[in-house]
């Protein structure tokens, strides 16, 4: 398994150390040749800052993305699973004391204030969750 996550993209905008750039994510059926009849497949593009190291990049050029698999993995638990334990802790505490339909507003304010509580610190986690920039190399094509 690769320690590495990487997304092709196009930088749209350099900043001194800091690119920008544009990437395509694509849900897992957006190959098929039923998608046209299918409201799964959609396509949503994302522009994401990450660090030049040092190299020079202008508005075109086509890159690689690279990020961590730990980095996957931490995101994961931050935004999925985190939240869903302690919502669980929350709503069995809460149940025990109010009741089902108060221990359900309390879990959704909970999860608010979760959510909140991580944008907050979007600043510091910016610094952990870090992508770094490769110009893309052309595909091997042998001769």
């Amino acid at each position: 398994m690769s320690k590495e996550i990487t997304h092709d993209g196009v930088v749209v905008k350099t900043d001194g150390r800091e690119v920008s750039v544009m990437i395509v994510q694509t849900s897992a059926c957006s190959g098929c040749h039923a998608k046209g009849a299918c409201m799964a497949s959609d396509k949503d593009e994302k522009i994401i800052v990450a660090d030049s190291a040092g190299q020079t990049f202008r508005p075109g050029d086509q890159v690689t993305l690279v990020g961590s698999n730990s980095m996957a993995w931490s995101a994961l638990a931050y935004a999925f699973v985190l939240p869903t334990v302690l919502a669980m802790a929350v709503l069995f505490a809460a149940a025990s004391f109010w009741g089902e339909g108060v221990a359900a507003l309390v879990v959704l304010a909970f999860l608010g204030l979760y959510f909140f509580v991580l944008w907050l610190f979007r600043d510091k986690m910016k610094t952990a969750f870090t992508f770094r920039v490769e110009p893309k190399r052309p595909a091997y094509v042998p001769e």
